[in-house]
């Protein structure tokens, strides 16, 4: 059975890793970081990688992440141009802005206010509806000419503007909604209580649900994560997907699986590194020593392990052979060397 483990937030810049993991005992990770074939790839986010994956991409680095995550609440997309058009919470540190990694929490009734309150902004561009709490949607008359990243590759970042022949209009709009948004009763009630205010919109992820092509050569049976486009991509596919399930029934299953553990995301965008440890610690008790010992007996005929982080994508490729290599080390995941 083939298994695949995708771990975002698993590589930090070459110092930061060997000066935050240098102690940690890591036997499962290490032996199959020796035992495997290391490839890389150029750094790019997990929603990009996953829609690659999957064959989902549209290239240049656009991809339909608004359409995949309502077909993944049970929406039907059609052949509708849509936008990502999250609430989010924009701080300022040393005088620039970013995106928090503060859980915002919103309710379902405050996804009605900001439905109120936005749709008329956009009115002449398209459709404003909400969908799950934390999550808007723009159904656009025309596809925009613009390129921004996902919310997971900017929080705690710098935080890039957008670009593109549209941008400044999206600009525009993002300053308008922004004061709108300050206006809002339920930011009195959020900021009363000490929660973060919604004080701005994240724009991305626009594009068309295209029908589903080939499939590519190595895609999994079944998907398990929590990430919000799985459920998306799971559904376009027609594979299971599951948000959680324990390592030890997942390996009993006669199915090909993907699995993403985002544990150390959070970690890596608040640059956590005593929260990071403590998450790779429980990654490799619940997932890496179990995969190492499964291959060791033979129930796994295929292991890959992809690890993304801001410099690039390493992906591990392991067979039943690896158990027999035993003139190969093992390799410590801070003496890993990454591309400059």
């Amino acid at each position: 059975m083939p298994f695949h483990l995708v771990l975002p937030g698993l590589l930090w810049p070459r110092q930061a890793l060997r000066d935050t993991a240098h102690d940690l005992a890591l036997p499962g990770l290490s032996w199959l970081l020796g035992r495997g074939r290391i490839a890389w790839q150029a750094a790019q986010p997990l929603e990009h990688w996953l829609c690659r994956e999957f064959g989902c991409d549209e290239g240049e680095g656009a991809l339909p992440a608004a359409a995949l995550r309502l077909l993944g609440e049970g929406i039907d997309p059609g052949d509708g141009i849509w936008l990502c058009v999250d609430p989010v919470h924009l701080q300022f540190e040393q005088g620039r802005p970013s995106l928090s990694s503060a859980e915002l929490g919103i309710t379902a009734e405050e996804m009605t206010q900001l439905e109120t309150t936005l749709a008329p902004l956009f009115k002449a561009l398209g459709e404003f509806r909400s969908g799950s709490p934390g999550r808007g949607y723009l159904k656009l008359k025309t596809q925009p000419q613009m390129q921004t990243l996902p919310p997971t590759a900017v929080i705690g970042r710098s935080l890039p503007l957008p670009s593109g022949r549209d941008a400044a209009q999206w600009l525009r709009l993002g300053n308008e909604a922004q004061m709108l948004l300050h206006a809002l009763p339920l930011n009195a009630v959020r900021e009363a209580s000490g929660r973060p205010t919604i004080n701005s919109l994240w724009f991305w992820g626009a594009g068309v649900l295209r029908t589903r092509g080939a499939e590519p050569a190595d895609l999994c049976q079944f998907v398990v994560g929590s990430q919000p486009l799985l459920p998306g991509l799971a559904a376009w596919r027609g594979i299971a997907h599951a948000g959680s399930e324990d390592h030890g029934a997942l390996l009993q299953r006669d199915q090909a699986a993907l699995v993403v553990v985002d544990d150390l995301l959070t970690p890596t965008q608040r640059l956590d590194a005593l929260a990071w440890r403590e998450e790779l610690l429980k990654i490799e008790k619940n997932w890496l020593q179990p995969l190492q010992f499964a291959l060791r007996k033979g129930s796994l005929s295929n292991l890959r392990i992809t690890a993304l982080g801001d410099a690039a994508v390493l992906d591990l490729h392991l067979n039943r052979a690896a158990a027999f290599r035993f003139w190969r080390r093992a390799l410590a995941l801070h003496d890993l060397e990454a591309p400059s």
